[in-house]
């Protein structure tokens, strides 16, 4: 590899979530890690994803708002190692927790999708603070559109998606967490169908390379160290150089089966040269000499095999000099007069991360192979600044450090087996769900509701009374869920994941019952909703933490989200509110990316019928300007009536929506009628006799 002056390459892992230039709407979002920080994931990476511009710690109730609007119309999910998938989250997106026998899922992958585009994240990085902000981590994007795009490897990544939901403890039983990602990957699938794939051959090859075990009968095994040489041998012949960074090593210091398995696979009838490029963990006494994080195996192994060992100590400080610990995983591999390969992703030099034995880990690592020439020298300049250690023998070999992975936090046991799944019901019957696999049950165990409502649900005594029942269901009377399912066993405890069997049916945010009807219209109608949730919450909540220079950028003459004022004439409303509404039609009327996001926009926290409920009670309470009000009204079901909706490609056809859409209408229609009828003596006649044809015609 080069030694010359490498190219400037780092970046910030959080700006790869937010979308490419005329992404569209947000239509979801998969993501897999092996630790799991769900503040990170929520207030960054998903404010990110969905373009939400309040700020979590400056404008807590705009952001709330403006999150839980947002996320009722996409699909978001996590995929998370089975040990650290308790932790608390908001039931408006799911964890699912993998288990893998004798394995970890250690992959990190996202899958990015918007209307008219979709990424792939290719990370080394953990869903963690250290991993986005502190770490020293490695990540790659994969883009994708309607005109170009590499289809292999979003291939590859769905399969290896749908293989992790497989994994799901309790997945055979279709819980509505796996179904819901399940479905959410065969709509990027369709909308991506029509879509244009890059064709002929290319200098430059990209492909996703896995480590998974075999899970289930006809299942093969897969290896990420196997995948690239086969994938490096198709574009030209073995490598004959390797260079391997990696944080973490088998811990057998004896021999090094992966350092075996890669050199009796490199270039044959040649000196093949390796180069270990390893953490230097820093002697607080200022030795000079080095300590390295890493096994002498590595060298001894490779002599053994024909190999020409170089050690390479990697960077700890970045070119500002801030201390970045290691936490990357690179490979790459060189056939002088053919190509050069990178591979990199979450794939440490073990065997359980390469896939070299019997217990593998899932990974998920992107390799990219570039033909000998201009554009390959490119690819080596990723690689990071080393430092050639001049005698291995010099320095104090500490050995393989236990691949915590970021595991500083402390971590509970493992939950047993046994306990499969947990799910609430919300809505007016409200009950949490706990299924059960008997045979890997301990003897004692008890579930129990952490939070403000902390009770025992469910025990091993009563359970064993009721007849050993896989599914245990428990009528929950309070409003608000239990913010966490806690279990234990044998003087242990772990927390369990929660998912919603419906997160639309989830109570309201109180914060909504102060929100007028012109507040939500404005909100419906507006071109941009975070400048409308920020400027309602800003009147809510006055605070001398808001600029007003910042917040105020529209002119106010100019502003459509402008308070109602009281003082202006009966005429100045009636034309004001149709302009507002006429934007509303035009905002029903944008396409839309599946028919979650079809329901959200008709009944989510600030939709078509939250607004008529609220308009309804407004003409309740009206008094003298009841007319007025049932006016307001009629115009709304005039304009719903009106709304034509335009789809794309991709998007809901017009028939599926006329479907859902008019039937809801019907049924609004007829539910105010009747909400009005006991206070029509309270409206003119004419009034009257106008709404009873505006109903008519809404129910055609």
């Amino acid at each position: 590899m080069s030694k010359r002056k490498k190219a400037g390459n780092s970046g910030v892992i959080l700006d790869l979530w937010r979308p490419p230039e005329a992404a569209g709407d947000p239509v979801g979002c998969l993501a897999t890690t092996y630790t799991f920080a769900p503040g990170l994931f929520d207030e960054q990476c998903l404010a990110r994803f969905l373009e939400i511009e309040s700020e979590p710690n400056r404008e807590d109730l705009a952001f709330l708002l403006e999150r839980e609007h947002r996320l009722g119309s996409v699909y978001a999910g996590v995929l998370v190692d089975h040990t650290l998938a308790g932790v608390e989250h908001s039931l408006r997106w799911d964890v699912l927790p993998v288990r893998i026998r004798a394995g970890r899922q250690h992959a990190k992958l996202s899958l990015l999708v918007w209307a008219r585009a979709v990424r792939l994240i290719v990370a080394s990085a953990n869903l963690t603070e250290p991993g986005y902000r502190t770490n020293y981590e490695v990540a790659s994007a994969v883009d994708l559109g309607p005109d170009a795009g590499n289809r292999v490897v979003l291939d590859e990544a769905l399969d290896l998606l749908r293989n992790l939901l497989t994994l799901v403890p309790g997945a055979s039983h279709r819980p509505p967490a796996v179904v819901r990602a399940e479905e959410f990957l065969d709509k990027v699938e369709r909308q991506v169908r029509k879509w244009k794939a890059a064709g002929g051959r290319s200098p430059v090859r990209q492909q996703l390379v896995c480590t998974l075990p075999a899970n289930g009968p006809g299942k093969t095994a897969r290896s990420s160290l196997d995948e690239t040489l086969q994938a490096c041998r198709k574009r030209g012949g073995a490598p004959q150089e390797v260079w391997i960074a990696s944080p973490f090593f088998d811990l057998d210091a004896s021999s090094n089966r992966v350092t075996a398995t890669l050199c009796k696979q490199m270039g044959r009838g040649k000196w093949r040269e390796l180069f270990f490029c390893v953490p230097e963990i820093r002697d607080e006494t200022g030795s000079a000499k080095p300590r390295l994080a890493a096994p002498k195996a590595l060298v001894e192994t490779a002599l053994a095999h024909k190999g020409a060992p170089t050690i390479e100590i990697l960077p700890a400080m970045d070119e500002a000099k801030n201390l970045r610990p290691w936490h990357a995983k690179m490979l790459a591999l060189f056939e002088y007069d053919g190509y050069s390969a990178l591979m990199i992703g979450s794939s440490n030099f073990t065997s359980a991360g390469m896939g070299v034995g019997s217990n593998r880990n899932a990974e998920a690592n992107l390799l990219t192979i570039v033909d000998s020439g201009p554009v390959a020298h490119q690819l080596e300049t990723v690689w990071p600044t080393t430092k050639k250690l001049a005698n291995p023998n010099s320095a104090e070999w500490l050995g393989a450090q236990p691949d915590q992975d970021e595991d500083e936090q402390e971590k509970d046991p493992p939950l047993p087996a046994g306990f499969l799944t947990a799910t609430y019901r919300a809505g007016d019957e409200r009950q949490l769900s706990l299924y059960l696999d008997p045979a890997d049950l301990p003897k004692a165990w008890s579930v129990h509701t952490c939070g403000q409502d902390q009770r025992e649900l469910f025990s091993a005594s009563a359970w064993r009374r009721g007849g050993r029942l896989t599914v245990l269901n428990y009528a929950w009377e309070p409003v608000l869920p239990p913010e966490k399912l806690l279990v234990r066993w044998a003087d242990l405890k772990a927390f369990m994941p929660l998912n919603v069997e419906d997160s639309h049916k989830m109570p309201r945010p109180a914060q909504l019952d102060q929100m007028s009807a012109d507040d939500m219209l404005l909100i419906l109608a507006a071109a941009d909703p975070s400048a409308a949730f920020r400027l309602w919450a800003r009147r809510q909540n006055p605070s001398s933490l808001f600029d007003a220079d910042l917040d105020s950028a529209t002119p106010i003459d100019l502003d459509p989200l402008r308070r109602y004022d009281l003082e202006a004439t009966f005429l100045h409303r009636i034309r004001r509110r149709a302009r507002i509404l006429t934007q509303l039609r035009s905002n029903l009327e944008r396409p839309i990316w599946g028919l979650q996001s079809l329901d959200w926009r008709l009944r989510g926290l600030v939709g078509v019928e939250p607004l008529a409920d609220r308009l309804m009670a407004e003409f309740v309470a009206a008094g003298a300007a009841a007319d007025e009000a049932l006016l307001t009204l009629a115009d709304f079901l005039i304009v719903l009536h009106e709304v034509d909706y335009r789809p794309v490609d991709g998007a809901l056809s017009k028939g599926i929506f006329e479907k859902r859409f008019r039937p809801f209408l019907n049924e609004l229609a007829a539910r105010l009628d009747g909400q009005v009828g006991p206070h029509r003596n309270r409206v003119s006649d004419d009034m009257a006799e106008f709404w009873e044809r505006v109903v008519i015609r809404c129910r055609e």
